[in-house]
């Protein structure tokens, strides 16, 4: 039974100028309707109270077809297009609004008199809601299309945005669909079940294809309701270089869960947080979608995130599924504004089903009815059943039986317990004894798993049952139309494979026979499993089909052909008729092997100075397979030095390509390569062994001295020297014994005053020197040589050669350099700016600046609490670091200071440093740089050279003037000691040595710029 519905309604039409609705220069006017939904209360009341107000004239009843649109919002109705009796008495739609509803409450005439209204009527109406026109669906405005911006990594198939709409008369479910062809769309629309029962119906914007950056996608969607309303939405989307950042959307997500299948309801799988949009006031809605067995129980943990527990609501079982690929679809999640504004994000989840020993084991081989052939005799096989366990994950071993209980021919046949087969143990006389014509024999096989372990489920079992029809004398058996069958399939061909029989050969039995005796079942024997055929059961004729079922033997490698029988065996009740056909496949080879080398390994040892064209070594790998794919070729040497080596490819010899190899014992003992073959004429399979290259160590490294020229001063007792005397060469072979050095002197040892220790190269002073004797030897070498310079007579000259123990020996020689005590030397202490100065160069500077050859002993940092450092240290604050250099200068008997080279060596380049450190010249080989500090230093490190050098010409001049005091001194005739008075030549004077003393010599310049 219908409810009426009461409505008190209001009709007005303005001319006011001032009225916004009013047409300008139109003569129509705006007419509007005001409606307010009335208790159920008797009509006559409101009409009494309504001509109070207006004439009786006004008075409308409406009349049953009287068509409204109504929207209940907050007890107000509104009528969209009504009409009266098909007439358009109101053609506007009116929205109502509170202010006119509180001003009809206050005062209608006061109402009408302000909006001049020239016509009013009231309509005082009942309506029925049969009589009321449907309101369209709407979308929800915050799920409008219009533009929305989807990151281009997006991935086909994924839901980029959630469509919501809602019906105000519940004509539900309402459908989203396309408007227009769709087919060539980007995404699709699907809509989710939506009942009467939801406030909302929703629908999933899936991605079809790939979207372009940049580029935009137009197209309009409508929802519809079940009485056909529809309202359409224009929609966009464009996709952004911006990549998901689904890390953060799902701060927590799981990956693959593992679940064993007995896991109980309400089992909780893991849990999921997702991130809320910062844009929404909302948290995140989260929904599992994929399978009815799971759910998700979700709650906020925060302002922001939102956590969802997964967990299990139905039974498992993992042998109808083991794999369940769950999505998670979170509503309202994070998204980065300006780059992402989808409503919906997702993520996809793995669960995993753990096998359970619940299953029992299964039947794969078990002919239900078998016809006994006519000559069987007890002992014979009839046949054999196979049953594997049904858990497949953890599958146990399975024992066979026969169940005799309530079964009487359980005693004619045995079974073995592991293979299933299933013998005759009595005639077929005493069967058929006991049965009548026709009738099956009917028996039980029982498959029991093997428990093995104590703590394992108890083991279960399944039973199936056979038919064994005995044979008939009197019907023909079946034949097939050809005497043998031949086919060829590919080695390794997948399950399924067909075989093929071309002519002759046609796959098809007969059994002339016709009711019972007409059936006939077809089995394969000494098929090993690896094929099937079907159909297994037929009817006077039939074609059969082959099939690969298990490869596993069609190797062509181990085997060219397998052959089995195709079996034809009636079916019919008391016959045991059969034929039997022989099949033979040929298998086709099929490059399906890899190259396998002769050695797991190649090892070589070759000299390290081998030259082009040595052979290495020779490389042999063979293919199992025949034909193209069965030949081998050598493709490639990969790895350190591989272009030193050149491979045949046919014959797999290594040799070196190139003098200029590579192959130093000294830089690595070994090499690793990998050699590379590939079948199939070298397109195929490839395959790499590993070569490895011992080398063995050539002497091919001389000896090197660290110095050209290696130079000592004796001590004053002329029987050791000042400084330890060491010379040391270096020999960059591997192995001994060619990097083993050993010393000599070959030259200039005349006396044999020296000696020279063989393996440390140390020189020692065999007994006191006696320089008479040198000058007897030095005036021999006259005669021979020319004079050596009267500096010269003193120095003892020796040629030392280092010399390794290989084969040959390679050896190189240095000059030594023996001064005496008393010569003209002093030791000079030198501070220098930076820490660890070039020896080399600062032996040069010193020796520029002091006029006599410097030979630098040590060379350390300068500590700040020596003596003097801290006035050294003031003198130039700007210099930080400071070396100490303790060093012997040599001079000869005309030492020159040359002012303009000093000069030139401090002013070369602009350079701060006349001294470059070693931190300063590192490796590189560019020039050192010289700069003067400033005038001022220049000029005062020229001024002390040049006290240098007057100091030495007055103490030269001292020594042979007979006014100077020192002049008083002689020299003895056997040496420097035991001095006697006596007349002096002037080469015993120009003999006198200076001597020794020590001094400081401060040389400061500015730092390296």
């Amino acid at each position: 039974m219908s409810t009426n519905l009461y409505f008190l309604c209001f009709i007005s039409e303005m001319a006011s100028k001032n009225n916004k609705y009013a047409e300008s220069g139109s003569k129509r006017k705006r007419k509007r309707i005001y409606c307010w939904r009335l208790p159920k209360q008797p009509l006559d009341q409101y009409h009494r109270q309504s001509k109070r107000i207006l004439s009786a004239n006004h008075i409308v009843y409406t009349s049953p077809n009287f068509q409204d649109t109504i929207s209940k919002s907050n007890g107000q109705f509104h009528c969209h297009k009504p009409s009266i009796d098909n007439r358009n008495l109101i053609s506007l739609s009116i929205k109502p609004s509170s202010s006119a509803m509180r001003r009809l409450s206050t005062s209608l005439l006061t109402w009408i008199a302000s909006y001049r209204i020239l016509t009013t009527c009231l309509l005082i109406g009942v309506l029925s809601p049969s009589a009321v026109l449907s309101v369209d669906p709407k979308f929800d405005p915050s799920t409008r299309m219009r533009l929305v911006l989807v990151p281009a990594d997006a991935q086909v198939g994924s839901v980029i945005y959630r469509l919501r709409a809602t019906d105000e008369e519940f004509d539900y479910p309402l459908t989203f669909e396309f408007v227009g062809d769709a087919s060539s769309s980007t995404v699709k629309i699907e809509s989710l079940p939506c009942t009467k029962y939801n406030s909302v119906c929703q629908a999933n914007v899936v991605l079809q294809r790939r979207l372009e950056p940049g580029r935009y996608y137009d197209f309009q969607v409508s929802v519809k309701d079940t009485k056909g309303g529809m309202a359409t939405q224009l929609c966009s989307i464009t996709a952004t270089n911006f990549t998901t950042p689904h890390d953060l959307i799902f701060p927590h997500k799981p990956g693959i869960i593992m679940l064993p299948e007995d896991a109980k309801r309400g089992t909780e799988l893991d849990y999921v947080i997702a991130r809320k949009n910062p844009l929404f006031q909302k948290p995140v809605y989260l929904e599992l979608w994929g399978s009815p067995l799971f759910a998700i129980r979700q709650k906020i943990v925060s302002p922001e995130t939102t956590e969802g527990t997964i967990f299990l609501l139905g039974p498992l079982d993992f042998e109808k599924q083991a794999m369940y690929h769950l999505t998670i679809l979170a509503n309202d999640a994070y998204a980065e504004p300006g780059q992402d504004s989808r409503n919906i994000a997702g993520m996809e989840i793995v669960v995993i089903i753990q096998d359970v020993q619940d299953q029992p084991p299964v039947f794969t081989m078990a002919p239900p009815v078998t016809k006994l052939p006519t000559g069987i005799l007890p002992g014979d096989k009839i046949l054999q059943v196979h049953a594997e366990d049904g858990d497949k994950g953890s599958p146990r071993e399975v024992r066979y039986g026969l169940v005799s209980e309530g079964n009487p021919f359980t005693s004619f046949f045995d079974i073995n317990d592991t293979s299933g087969e299933i013998f005759l143990m009595r005639p077929l006389e005493d069967i058929a004894a006991i049965t009548h014509v026709g009738d099956p024999v009917l028996l039980t096989v029982i498959a029991e798993e093997v428990k093995v372990g104590r703590d394992e489920p108890p083991a279960m079992a399944s039973t199936v049952q056979l038919a064994f029809f005995l044979p008939e004398r009197t019907n023909s058996p079946p034949y097939f139309e050809n005497d043998h069958y031949v086919s060829r399939v590919d080695e390794n061909a997948p399950q399924g494979t067909a075989l093929i029989f071309v002519d002759p050969y046609v796959p098809r039995v007969y059994d002339d026979d016709t009711g019972k005796n007409g059936v006939f079942s077809l089995t394969l024997l000494n098929n090993n499993g690896t094929f099937e055929i079907s159909p297994n059961v037929a009817e006077r004729s039939a074609s059969f089909l082959i099939r690969v079922r298990d490869n596993i033997l069609l190797d062509y490698e181990e085997r060219q052909t397998v052959e089995f029988q195709i079996l034809a065996q009636e079916l019919g009740p008391a016959t045991n008729l059969s034929a039997t056909v022989n099949v033979t496949i040929y298998l086709n080879d099929v490059n399906d092997n890899p190259p396998v080398f002769s050695q797991p390994m190649y090892t070589v040892e070759l000299p390290e100075n081998i030259t082009v064209g040595t052979k290495v070594v020779q490389v042999q790998a063979d293919d199992a397979d025949t034909g193209l794919g069965g030949r081998v070729r050598y493709t490639a040497i990969l790895g350190y030095l591989n272009t030193s080596l050149n491979l045949d490819a046919e014959t797999g010899l290594i040799t070196v390509s190139t003098n200029k190899h590579g192959f130093d014992r000294e830089v690595m003992p070994e090499y690793h390569l990998y050699v590379e073959a590939r079948d199939n004429d070298g397109t195929g399979n490839r395959a790499q062994v590993p070569l490895v290259i011992k080398l063995l160590d050539v002497n091919d490294e001389t000896p090197t001295f660290e110095k050209d020229v290696y130079e000592f001063i004796l001590a004053p007792d002329l029987k050791s020297f000042t400084t330890s005397a060491f010379i040391h060469a270096v020999d960059k072979d591997a192995t001994a014994p060619n990097n083993e050095v050993r010393y000599e002197i070959i030259n200039g040892n005349y006396d044999n005053n020296f000696e020279l220790d063989e393996l440390t190269g140390e020189l020692t002073v065999r007994e006191k020197i006696n320089f008479r004797s040198k000058k007897e030897t030095t005036q021999r070498q006259r005669r021979q040589v020319p004079t050596p310079s009267p500096q010269d007579q003193n120095i003892f000259i020796l040629t030392a050669r280092a010399y390794d123990l290989g084969v040959p020996v390679r050896s190189s020689t240095t000059t030594i350099r023996i001064y005496p005590p008393e010569s003209r030397t002093r030791a000079v202490t030198f501070v220098v700016p930076g820490l660890d100065p070039d020896k080399s160069k600062t032996e040069e500077t010193l020796s520029t600046i002091t006029g006599g050859k410097v030979i630098i002993h040590e060379i350390r940092p300068l500590k700040p609490d020596e003596p003097g450092a801290q006035n050294i240290a003031s003198g130039n604050p700007d210099i930080k670091d400071r070396s100490v250099v303790t060093a012997t200068v040599l001079y000869d008997s005309s030492s020159i200071v040359d002012i303009s080279q000093i000069q030139q060596r401090l002013s070369q380049h602009n350079s701060s440093f006349a001294i470059m450190t070693g931190r300063e010249m590192g490796t590189s080989e560019t020039d050192t740089l010289y700069k003067a500090e400033n005038k001022l230093l220049f000029w005062l490190l020229i001024l002390l050279a040049t006290l240098v050098a007057l100091t030495i010409l007055i103490l030269l001049l001292c020594c042979i003037c007979s006014w100077c005091p020192l002049y008083g001194a002689t020299r003895s005739p056997n040496g420097w000691e035991g001095a006697r008075p006596g007349p002096r030549t002037n080469r015993q004077i120009l003999e006198r040595s200076l001597p020794v003393g020590n001094s400081t010599m401060a040389a400061s310049s500015l730092t390296k710029t």
